[in-house]
C-alpha cells in the first residue's frame, strides 16, 4: 500500500493489520484480559515503520518524476518559440529581398540587426536595439524609455544630446505615441506652425521634442518607446521610416518571446542556468522538510550565504556570475537529501541541510566558504566576502520544541517576502 499509494495510505494500512492482529488475540483469549499471552508489539511496529518509511519513498519519487515532467515541458515550449522566431526572420528577409531587389548591401545589414536583436537577453535587448538603428539608418541621437508606473525612464541612450531622464506617461508626442501604438512624427518637423493648444508640449526649452517616436509593444502593452532626436535630412524618407517600424516589430517580438520565458522560467522549480530550485519551490519544499522533522523529531538546519561584492560596481553588473562555481563546489559539501536553492538575482545561496544541527551546519558554511574563495576568479568586480546566516530546529537538544518550530518557520516565511533588488 505504501509503495503504490503513498505515506498516509501506507500507514493507516500498518494501523488497520494491527487492530486486526490484537482484536483477533482478544477473541481467541475470550476476551479475558486486555494483554492476550502472545500479544507482542514488535511485528505492528515493524510493519508500521516500514508503511511511514516505504511511503515518503514513493511521494519523494512522485515528486522527482512531476519535476521532470515540469522541465521537459519547458524544453518543449524553448523548442517552439525557437522555430517561431526563425519563420518570422526567414519571412522578413524574404520581404525586405522583395523591396530591396536593387540594393542587397540593405536587405544584408538588416538582416544582420535583426538577428542581433533576437538573440539578444532582456537586459541587452535595448543595447542591441539602438546599435541596429545606429547601423541601418546612421542614426546618432536616439534613447529608449521604458514605461515605469506613470512615467517613462531613460534605459539607454545612444550619442550625445539633452535628454530628460523621466517623462510623464501620456505628455506631448509621448502620448499620441501611446495612443496610436505606432510611429509618430513630430509635426514641427513638416509644419511651421505651433502645435495647437489641445496637445501642449510642456517640456523645457532645454529638452527640445524628439523628432520620431517609435513604441514597442510587448505581449499585452506598449512597454519601451525609443525617441529619435536627431536625423540627416537625407534619411528622411518613406523607406527609412516603414524599415524603423520593421525593427521595432521586430524589437516587439523578441520582447514579448522574452516575458513569456520569464514567466515560464518562474514556473518551474529548478533554475536552468544553475540547477538549483528556484525561491518558490525551495520555500515549499523546505516547509515540508520542516514538517518532517517536527514529526519525527530530527534536527534540521538553515544556511543562508550572500554574496558581498567588494567592488561597488560588482553590485550592478553582475548576478548568475556568482553562481557559476557551485556546481562543483555543493556536490563536496552536501548530500541528495539537501535542498539546494537560489535568488533570482543570483546573489543569495539557501542550504537546507536534513539530520543536521548548528554545529553541523556552522562546518558546511565554513567548508563553503573555503572552497568558494579558493575557486575565485582574477575580475577585480567578482571579488566577494561571503556572508552566512543560519537557522536551527533541534527538538532533541531543547525543550521549547514550538518556539524554534516557530522561529524557523517564520524565517523561511520571511525569505519569500524579502526584496532581492
Amino acid at each position: 500500500m505504501a509503495g503504490r499509494y503513498g505515506f498516509l495510505q501506507g500507514t493507516g494500512t500498518a494501523l488497520f493489520a494491527f487492530l486486526s492482529y490484537y482484536a483477533v488475540l482478544l477473541y481467541r483469549d475470550g476476551l479475558s484480559s486486555f494483554f492476550p499471552v502472545e500479544f507482542s508489539f514488535l511485528w505492528p511496529s515493524v510493519f508500521l515503520f516500514s508503511g511511514m518509511v516505504i511511503g515518503d519513498l514513493r511521494d519523494d519519487e512522485h515528486r522527482k518524476l512531476e519535476d521532470k515532467g515540469q522541465q521537459l515541458e519547458r524544453e518543449r515550449e524553448q523548442s517552439r518559440t525557437s522555430v517561431i522566431q526563425i519563420d518570422i526572420l526567414e519571412t522578413a528577409l524574404a520581404e525586405l529581398e522583395k523591396r530591396f531587389l536593387l540594393q542587397p548591401e540593405t536587405v544584408s545589414t538588416l538582416y544582420d540587426v535583426a538577428r542581433s536583436i533576437n538573440i539578444a537577453d532582456m537586459n541587452a535587448l535595448p543595447h542591441a536595439l539602438l546599435s541596429g538603428i545606429f547601423r541601418f539608418a546612421k542614426i546618432e541621437t536616439a534613447s529608449l524609455y521604458k514605461r515605469t508606473g506613470n512615467h517613462w525612464e531613460l534605459a539607454e541612450s545612444l550619442g550625445s544630446f539633452p535628454r530628460r531622464t523621466e517623462i510623464p506617461l501620456k505628455e506631448g508626442i509621448f502620448g499620441r505615441a501611446l495612443s496610436a501604438g505606432k510611429l509618430v512624427i513630430l509635426r514641427d518637423l513638416f509644419e511651421l506652425h505651433e502645435l495647437p493648444p489641445s496637445e501642449p508640449e510642456s517640456q523645457d526649452s532645454l529638452f527640445p521634442s524628439p523628432l520620431l517616436l517609435l513604441p514597442v509593444r510587448g505581449s499585452r502593452e506598449i512597454l519601451w518607446m525609443i525617441a529619435i532626436e536627431s536625423i540627416p535630412f537625407q534619411k528622411i524618407t518613406p523607406e527609412t521610416l516603414r524599415m524603423l517600424e520593421i525593427i521595432g516589430d521586430w524589437a516587439g517580438t523578441q520582447l514579448s518571446a522574452l516575458e513569456e520565458q520569464e514567466a515560464t522560467r518562474k514556473k518551474i522549480p529548478v533554475d536552468p542556468v544553475t540547477g538549483l530550485f528556484q525561491k518558490a519551490f525551495f520555500l515549499d519544499r523546505s516547509k515540508e522538510e520542516l514538517q518532517k522533522a517536527r514529526r519525527y523529531q530530527l534536527p534540521l538546519s538553515l544556511l543562508e550565504i550572500d554574496f558581498i561584492p567588494k567592488d561597488p560596481l560588482g553590485q550592478l553588473l553582475l548576478g548568475q556570475s556568482y553562481l557559476a562555481n557551485l556546481k562543483e563546489i555543493l556536490p563536496a559539501i552536501t548530500r541528495d537529501t539537501d535542498l539546494k536553492g537560489a535568488s533570482s538575482t543570483g546573489k543569495r545561496l539557501w542550504l537546507l541541510l536534513t539530520v543536521t544541527d548548528n554545529e553541523g551546519a556552522n562546518i558546511v558554511g565554513e567548508r563553503f566558504r573555503n572552497l568558494y574563495l579558493e575557486r575565485r576568479t582574477t575580475n577585480p568586480l567578482e571579488e566577494v566576502e561571503i556572508g552566512t546566516r543560519i537557522v536551527t530546529f533541534s527538538p532533541r537538544a531543547e525543550t521549547d520544541k514550538e518556539r524554534l518550530f516557530q522561529t524557523f518557520l517564520e524565517r523561511l516565511t520571511a525569505l519569500g517576502t524579502e526584496d532581492e533588488s
